[in-house]
């Protein structure tokens, strides 16, 4: 018994070519002259054909016919159609395709023609196959650009962690707010804000002119004031947060500052999720016209009207106020002014000239006494002034005033009065330390 062949199932350019060539290959071997043909032609096209693979009928144009009728003199594979494929890197096969995306997602940082000479090297893509700027068109369009070095994201094991008690961890961060001026001025906002980490309590949150160390600081104070210190501060890597002051004084205070990895954003998410929700039920909503007073007044009342009483998700229904105030109960007392005021004290050397007188930021100062020409003191300086309240030699505290170079033209030389210039800019936080000072030295 003679076991019959099948035959060969041809695609889906074949069977165009083959429909066709049925429609006019017929006229392949006729001697039509050439107005006869065109008459055979437009005579056919207003019959109706059924291609491969559609449901409906159509005509075709007798141009379109008798393009047709010339490939088919030069073949059949001349009747296939044209691939309408766009783009780049058409030669790729889809497992070379995911190989070199592969690649990218190993190699952020790597060049693209360093990947695609180890792609060749390796047999993944036949040398010359594509060229540096498709390879590099391809990762674009995968969203897979090249990532600088510096900025590489990291695979990491992300698990879900929370401090066991309120004050035990507390973020600090800044978000930026756009308000105007009467005159239409744009002016950005700093809001600086403290967050604690068990309860999601807001310690401490206030808009302020500037972005500096002094400004997180002069909010720490406020709230190491108010509540008990907490053993961690957990803060990113901007310049507000690497500052020997606020290093110094956490370290006074018992408080350990930590950071995360940099470019990590994720790894703050719970402060991150308190800006949007800050932004999303109350900065969203306010005129750009308010000043910072009535910001601030704004922030106040929206964490004991709205945020603080309001259950969260991430609480399992408690509420940030409920959890924070039960938390704290067996902590430690806040701290006094006295203890943060000698937390705050900024260290600072300076040599006494021969005419008496010591420089600091700039600013002249004078003490009595020959006798301390080229000594070192020890200064203290407040960190919100930049000014020094106290200074000493050898662990004696000497008087001291600023220098009038013109006043001590027409006055005898006497004893320098203690005096401490007054700062130029109202800050509430300087003063309570400045009064504690005062009280202690006393």
């Amino acid at each position: 018994m003679k076991i019959p062949v099948p035959l060969p199932t041809p695609n889906h350019a074949e069977q165009v070519a083959l429909f066709r060539h049925g429609v006019v290959g017929d006229l392949i071997t006729s001697t039509l002259e050439i107005g006869e043909l065109q008459k055979e032609l437009k005579k056919r096209a207003r019959r109706l054909f059924r291609p491969p693979g559609s449901p409906v009928t159509r005509p075709y144009h007798w141009k379109t016919l008798q393009r047709w009728l010339y490939d088919a003199r030069e073949g059949l594979a001349a009747l296939q159609p044209e691939s309408r494929a766009r783009g780049f890197g058409l030669v790729l096969e889809q497992e070379a395709r995911a190989l070199l995306l592969d690649m990218r997602l190993e190699h952020p940082s790597t060049a693209a023609d360093i990947l695609l000479d180890e792609a060749v090297r390796n047999g993944v893509v036949v040398k010359d196959a594509i060229s540096v700027p498709t390879l590099r068109r391809l990762f674009a369009a995968a969203d897979l650009p090249r990532a600088p070095r510096n900025r590489v994201e990291k695979r990491r094991d992300r698990r879900r962690w929370e401090a066991d008690r309120p004050c035990r961890i507390w973020h600090a961060d800044v978000c930026h707010f756009w308000r105007r001026e009467p005159d239409g001025k744009a002016v950005k906002v700093y809001i600086h804000g403290l967050l604690d980490d068990c309860s999601r309590f807001c310690p401490g949150l206030e808009g302020r002119e500037g972005e500096t160390e002094n400004d997180l600081v002069a909010l720490l104070v406020e709230a190491l004031l108010r509540y008990p210190a907490p053993d961690v501060l957990y803060v990113d890597h901007g310049s507000t947060y690497r500052g020997d002051l606020l290093v110094l004084a956490c370290s006074k205070l018992g408080i350990r500052v930590v950071h995360p990895d940099p470019y990590d954003p994720e790894a703050r998410g719970k402060m991150e999720r308190f800006w949007r929700t800050l932004r999303q039920r109350l900065l969203d909503l306010q005129k750009p016209t308010l000043s910072l007073h009535d910001l601030n007044v704004s922030l106040l009342a929206w964490l004991d009207v709205d945020y603080h009483p309001r259950k969260h998700g991430g609480l399992l229904g408690a509420t940030p106020q409920r959890r924070f105030r039960d938390g704290i109960r067996d902590l430690a007392a806040p701290r006094t002014l006295a203890e943060l005021a000698a937390a705050l004290e900024v260290p600072h050397k300076a040599t006494i000239r021969k005419d008496a007188t010591f420089s600091i930021g700039g600013q002249l100062y004078e003490v009595s006494g020959r006798h301390l020409a080229n000594k070192r003191l020890d200064v203290a300086l407040d960190p919100f002034t930049g000014r020094p309240f106290r200074v000493s030699h050898d662990g004696k505290v000497i008087a001291f005033s600023t220098c009038d170079p013109k006043a001590n033209a027409h006055r005898s030389r006497g004893e320098a009065q203690d005096v401490t210039p007054p700062s130029t800019r109202f800050d509430r936080i300087a003063g309570l330390l400045a009064g504690a000072r005062k009280v202690r030295d006393e």
